[in-house]
């Protein structure tokens, strides 16, 4: 188990901020040593999930790709997901996404940047985020047990950052939760606002979010009127989940 741990902290490593690593990095990122790291790299290699690139660098391999188009093509959340966005962006013209979590960091599932000429970009919000730097984290993040979150914060409260008071803390992702809803800034971007709901499955839990991210000075115009067609547009999904659950 702790073997399949650290081959799951190695491959998180890979964004596409960072795609490329030395066994050195990776090895200093999940905490092993150089020769353990050389190991699990070199298995990883051999079965297709890391390729080497150059003498101790290595990238996503081939199956990576080969799994991800598996996932895409039998994911519900996916196929429920896609008609929403794209009808999304039709109609507005702004860049929308899909959002999960992945141990404590925000995944893209989906990117469709926007067709105005002010638009942000879809590199705007990236796998990988740290879930309190962005609105569509904080949800993910709300939906954290109690424990989860006490060890979110173990590793990211700084007295500097607003992770610090976890009292206060704690009580706003419970309103966030309550809610399902929250629009505001990612962290470095003070000029966008990302208007994100949860996606609930047959069985309301929370799955998924669902974002649209507008330039300050538009969302400024008409808040509530985004923040509707993002509740709504979320709710859509949500039900068609649960028809794909329970067809009749």
């Amino acid at each position: 188990m702790k073997t399949l741990h650290k081959v799951g902290s190695l491959l998180r490593q890979f964004t596409a901020e960072q795609p490329e690593h030395s066994v050195t990095d990776l090895a200093r990122a999940i905490n092993n040593s150089v020769s353990g790291t050389h190991d699990l790299v070199n298995g990883l290699g051999r079965i297709g999930l890391l390729r080497k690139v150059e003498r101790g660098r290595y990238r996503l391999g081939p199956l990576v790709a080969t799994l991800h188009r598996a996932f895409e093509d039998s994911s519900p959340l996916m196929g429920a997901a896609r008609p929403v966005l794209a009808e999304l962006l039709r109609g507005y013209g702004e860049t929308v996404y899909l959002t999960m979590e992945d141990h404590g960091r925000l995944l893209i599932l989906e990117a469709l940047e926007g067709t105005q000429a002010l638009r942000v970009s879809r590199e705007m919000l990236g796998t990988g985020v740290t879930l309190h730097d962005s609105p569509p984290g904080l949800l993910h993040l709300a939906q954290y047990s109690h424990q989860q979150i006490d060890e979110y914060l173990d590793h990211y409260a700084q007295p500097e950052n607003a992770l610090h008071n976890r009292e206060s803390f704690r009580n706003r992702l419970a309103d966030i939760a309550s809610e399902g809803f929250l629009a505001g800034p990612p962290a470095n971007e003070p000029d966008v606002i990302c208007v994100s709901a949860m996606i609930q499955n047959h069985i309301s839990q929370p799955v998924a979010a669902l974002v649209l991210v507008v330039p300050r000075s538009r969302h400024e115009i008409q808040p509530r009127a985004f923040r509707n067609i993002v509740v709504e547009a979320a709710r859509r999904v949500s039900l068609r989940l649960q028809r794909h659950h329970d067809p009749n």
